[in-house]
């Protein structure tokens, strides 16, 4: 009985080794793929948007963090070395002078966090072949990763990369993740110059673009995402693809007839989400059934860096590979972005409107109080020298208010109002309508502090004719105290 009793108990515990070294080899633990989104920035990096993406990643180090282009352009809100930039690149154009100078944007984007870019229409209309290889060329140095996988050389070379794998270390395995770029067929301008008249343009296609003289072409971003999601499966052995893509979901015929995301989801087997952009709005998240029947979710980050997508992708790994339990996207809003853009762009118009017409108003040769002539409420103006460091300019505001450059040959000015910056300007001496000037002997520490009521008198004088308009520049002269 006893000898039944030790056999017994032996094949058990064989039984009970065999089932826990069975279940080992299948782990029970999930993983979360985490993928931060923008589109159509623009030119703009907001510092809000900027801190969030700090903030993930301190938190995730392996967040991946993917725009879907439009990324270039100027406005306000674009860096002040952007803005520096442009004016150069300006100058160049007219002067037919080909140098080359290096994209900040580059640079900002990597600082920002940013891994992957997808080229979007404004990336090639607002620049020709030769300065579009530049900028390709310093991103790529800059570590971000330039990616259209439909646009080709004439000889059928792929131009730019169609995708790139980044592997992701986790506790349970590496996971290969596939970033697929694709970007609207149709990316020229609706209206073109003929002569001094605004036409319809013939031909919205790469192809046809001036610029480009025929050195690039773009193919069907639905039909090129089916033979790229193919070679990511099959070479690269990609766990999960993302598609960035810069397309609206639905077309609107014939206004938008590149608006080709909802075909891209319905039609292209293998892609597990899809980041839209062109549009302009804010998808947080639109579920579709590939062909397969397999759900594809689609989510598009509006525009400015007003707000940014925040994809999960939980997944879990068996002896096959890995599985994708649960994928889904959220909308971060950063509510401030807008609103204190808005502000500053108001108020910057605001106070060069209303000193522009001081002429009019026929103050010319007499003294005048700011607070009297600046329609919007404030408390403070700091007025910075040629030369000030933008960290001092940051110090004395009490924080990063926009992306500023740093100016060797104009004032700059920020007005204040209860600790908070209302109104910036880099332009003064430039092309506005009203220059202030000042004594370099009033400044302390590169800093002029006026303060309204105090010490904000200036003599107006007319300045130099206006280039486009029958109107006068207006000067205003600084004076230590009314007269």
């Amino acid at each position: 009985m006893s000898k039944l009793f030790s056999k017994r108990k032996i094949l058990w515990s064989v039984i009970s080794i065999s089932s826990l070294l069975i279940i080992g080899c299948s782990s029970t633990k999930s993983v979360d793929l985490n993928i931060l989104a923008t589109t159509d920035l623009h030119g703009i990096i907001p510092n809000e948007m900027v801190s969030y993406i700090e903030k993930q990643k301190k938190e995730n180090p392996d967040t991946v963090v993917v725009d879907a282009g439009d990324f270039l352009d100027s406005g306000f809100g674009t860096s002040g070395d952007m803005l520096k930039y442009y004016d150069q690149m300006s100058k160049n154009y007219k002067n037919n002078n080909a140098d080359y100078i290096e994209i900040p944007l580059a640079k900002e984007m990597k600082e920002a966090g940013f891994d992957t870019v997808t080229l979007g229409n404004h990336e090639f209309v607002s620049n020709n072949k030769t300065s579009l290889d530049n900028m390709i060329s310093d991103f790529e140095k800059q570590g971000i990763s330039v990616l259209s996988a439909n646009t080709y050389k004439k000889n059928g070379e792929s131009y730019t990369k169609p995708y790139v794998i980044k592997e992701i270390k986790t506790p349970e395995g590496n996971i290969k993740l596939g970033i697929l770029g694709l970007t609207l067929k149709e990316v020229g301008e609706s209206k073109e110059w003929d002569g001094e008249k605004l036409v319809k343009a013939k031909s919205l296609e790469l192809k046809d673009q001036k610029g480009y003289n025929g050195e690039l072409y773009m193919n069907d971003l639905v039909e090129d995402a089916n033979k790229w999601v193919k070679v990511m499966k099959e070479k690269d052995h990609a766990d999960i693809i993302i598609a960035i893509t810069h397309s609206g979901e639905r077309p609107k015929k014939p206004k938008h007839p590149g608006n080709r995301i909802q075909d891209l989801a319905q039609n292209v087997s293998g892609i597990d989400v899809i980041v839209a952009g062109h549009n302009h709005v804010q998808i947080k998240q639109h579920d579709y059934k590939n062909k397969d029947g397999q759900t594809v979710i689609v989510t598009e980050p509006g525009k400015h860096g007003e707000c940014i997508s925040k994809i999960d992708i939980k997944l879990k790994k068996d002896k096959n590979g890995w599985d994708v339990i649960n994928k889904s996207s959220d909308i971060v809003q950063f509510k401030n972005v807008k609103k204190n853009l808005d502000m500053l762009c108001n108020n910057h118009g605001m106070f060069y409107s209303e000193t522009s017409f001081l002429l009019d108003k026929g103050k010319e040769g007499k003294v005048i109080s700011l607070k009297d002539e600046i329609p919007f409420k404030w408390d403070k103006m700091y007025i910075f020298k040629p030369g000030t460091p933008r960290d001092e300019i940051y110090k004395k505001a009490g924080y990063k208010f926009l992306n500023i450059a740093e100016s060797d040959d104009m004032y700059q000015f920020i007005i204040m109002d209860k600790e908070k910056v209302i109104c910036y300007s880099n332009a003064i001496g430039s092309d506005v309508p009203t220059t202030l000037k000042f004594d370099n002997a009033d400044f302390k520490d590169n800093c002029l502090t006026i303060i309204p009521g105090e010490n904000d008198y200036f003599k107006v004088s007319k300045g130099e004719k206006e280039k486009y308009i029958d109107r006068y520049k207006v000067i205003l002269n600084y004076e230590k105290k009314e007269n």
